[in-house]
C-alpha cells in the first residue's frame, strides 16, 4: 500500500495528522524508533489543539529531518531546510494557509466533513513525502 493510502487510513482509523504520516511511513519500511512516533502525539488539531501548523506539516518536517537532519551544528543542513520549505510551499500552494484553525474553519471539529477533509490533507502531503525521501 502507498505511503499516502495508508497515511489516510490511520488518519481516518484516530490517529493525528502527524501520527497518520510518521506511522505510516514505519509500517512501509521506513527505519525509526519508536520514540519518534511517540513524539508525535502533542501535534493534534495544530500542536496541542491550539489550531496553528497542520499536523501534516510537521509530520513530513519530522520525517524529512529523520533523512537529512544534523546532530552537529557544523553539519549541513541545507537540504533538510530546502525540503521542508518545498512541502510547506507546495502545502500553502494547494490549501493557501497552513493553519489548522484557518484550514477547518468550515467545519465542526468532529464532524464527518472535516475528518474527510483532512484526511485528504494527510494524503497530499505524504504523496509529497513520497516524491522526495528515499525507499518510498
Amino acid at each position: 500500500m502507498s505511503l499516502s493510502k495508508l497515511a489516510r487510513e490511520l488518519y481516518l482509523e484516530g490517529y493525528n495528522c502527524t501520527e497518520a504520516i510518521l506511522h505510516a511511513m514505519k509500517q512501509t519500511g521506513h527505519s525509526f524508533s519508536d520514540e519518534v512516533l511517540i513524539s508525535a502525539t502533542g501535534f493534534r488539531a495544530g500542536i496541542g489543539g491550539s489550531g496553528c501548523i497542520c499536523g501534516a506539516i510537521s509530520g513530513a518536517t519530522i520525517a524529512i529531518g529523520l533523512y537529512y537532519g544534523r546532530l552537529d551544528k557544523n553539519e549541513d543542513s541545507k537540504k533538510a531546510n530546502d525540503l521542508c520549505k518545498h512541502i510547506y510551499d507546495k502545502f500553502k500552494e494547494n490549501y493557501d494557509v497552513p493553519c489548522c484553525n484557518l484550514l477547518t474553519a468550515d467545519y465542526k471539529f468532529d464532524s464527518p466533513e472535516r475528518k474527510t477533509f483532512c484526511s485528504n490533507i494527510v494524503s497530499y502531503v505524504a504523496e509529497e513525502l513520497e516524491r522526495i525521501l528515499p525507499n518510498s
